[in-house]
């Protein structure tokens, strides 16, 4: 099914029926309908369809319920809402003429099956996801296209995230710009990622995620402690504010390894047993192979290291477990640095610098390394300098 656009007139017409529309819900509509199935923030919609103008992020929600409302008895017409992204259009099958598994039509399934798919994500269930993602027509599902773009963050795939031309560079910016925390010097990562704050380059969602947990373990590996003392502050009232409870375990361990690195005997010890807690009532895989970590960088700082590689081991175990690539690189470096910023030589230095250097091989970090770290560059710098804005 297709749709035909009358730029004279702004009418779109499907098959023999046709809609008139405004100036601008015809240009919004034909942008979009140019770019199917393809998500974008409201800043860039504001960009591409009224480029000369002034207006505010409303106009787009304020066109887009407009456009639904009109298009309404459009079956196959979707504008969906990416959450906490944007929007996209998608066509699809009319319901009259059912697929082979009717189920990948349903409302209810499709919610179920979000669900499920954010349940296992939590979980650190990375091979339920990858069942979920592979098995779709065996399964009757169908996956949001979002997740099926998150999978290959999630598996590490650089290749992809890096020369995909399926999706916009601005949808895979902030994925390759966790990736880059491997990359560069901590105190490089540190002037980038306060770059993006004070830049547009990102949703609001995504400046909050990086602003909130993200940026404070480089304050921490910079030696700026007090900094991410100050920031775990903020973050907090964040959490509360906004509601966000899946946050509250990955900060807890971000508090926790602020203090290993800074902080004292007893801090670290009062934010182990909070955790400990934590994860009796929430088990997630993720979250305890980075505290499995953080319990052998304790015993690091005291000196005890024929106890400490065991409990690192177990952690990059459980981690590679998850297939959260992301997370199982982040955390090998990490290892490499607690190491240097305790003066651990020897050995076991040289053991988690081949341990870092395979898995950095496997997920292809040195191919595609730095191609990561210059288009990123090279993005951030098409946007202006803003350095009077505030980080918080």
């Amino acid at each position: 099914m297709s749709l035909q656009f009358d730029e004279g007139t702004y009418t779109v017409t499907k098959r023999s029926e046709s809609i008139r529309l405004l100036a601008k819900e015809f240009a919004l509509l034909y942008f979009l309908y140019q770019n199917k199935e393809r998500a974008f923030t409201r800043s860039q919609l504001l960009d591409r369809v009224w480029p000369l103008e002034y207006p505010v992020e409303r106009t787009v929600d304020d066109h887009i319920y407009r456009l639904r409302k009109k298009l309404s008895h459009w079956d196959e017409v979707h504008l969906d809402t990416v959450r906490g992204y944007g929007y996209r259009l998608a066509i699809r099958m009319n319901k009259a003429v059912l697929p082979s598994n009717p189920s990948t039509l349903d409302e209810e399934t499709r919610d179920v099956v979000h669900e499920l798919f954010r349940k296992y994500h939590l979980f650190g269930q990375g091979k339920s996801l990858l069942t979920l993602v592979n098995q779709q027509d065996a399964l009757g599902i169908q996956i949001d296209p979002f997740y099926q773009q998150y999978i290959h963050f999630i598996m590490g795939d650089l290749k992809w995230l890096i020369t995909t031309d399926e999706v916009l560079f601005e949808e895979r910016f902030y994925w390759l710009l966790i990736f880059v925390h491997v990359l560069i010097e901590p105190a490089e990562t540190l002037a980038l990622y306060e770059k993006v704050l004070r830049s547009s380059a990102l949703s609001a969602d995504r400046l909050r995620e990086l602003r909130i947990l993200n940026i404070i373990e480089v304050y921490a590996e910079v030696g700026q402690y007090q900094r991410a003392k100050t920031q775990l502050l903020e973050t907090h009232r964040v959490i509360q504010t906004d509601n966000l409870v899946n946050f509250k375990l990955p900060v807890a361990l971000s508090e926790l390894y602020v203090e290993l690195w800074g902080g004292s005997g007893e801090r670290v010890e009062e934010q182990m047993e909070i955790l400990r807690a934590g994860l009796k009532d929430a088990p997630y895989l993720r979250e305890i192979g980075r505290f499995q970590i953080m319990e052998g960088f304790w015993l690091l700082r005291q000196g005890r290291f024929l106890e400490a590689e065991p409990r690192i081991d177990d952690g990059l175990d459980v981690l590679k477990m998850t297939l959260n690539a992301p997370l199982y690189i982040i955390s090998a470096h990490q290892v490499l640095l607690f190491m240097v910023h305790q003066r651990v030589q020897g050995r076991l230095l040289t053991k988690y610098q081949q341990v870092y250097a395979e898995i950095a091989k496997e997920f292809g970090v040195p191919v595609y390394g730095q191609q990561i770290v210059d288009k990123v560059r090279s993005f951030l710098s098409t946007f202006p300098p803003a350095s009077d804005l505030p980080l918080m």
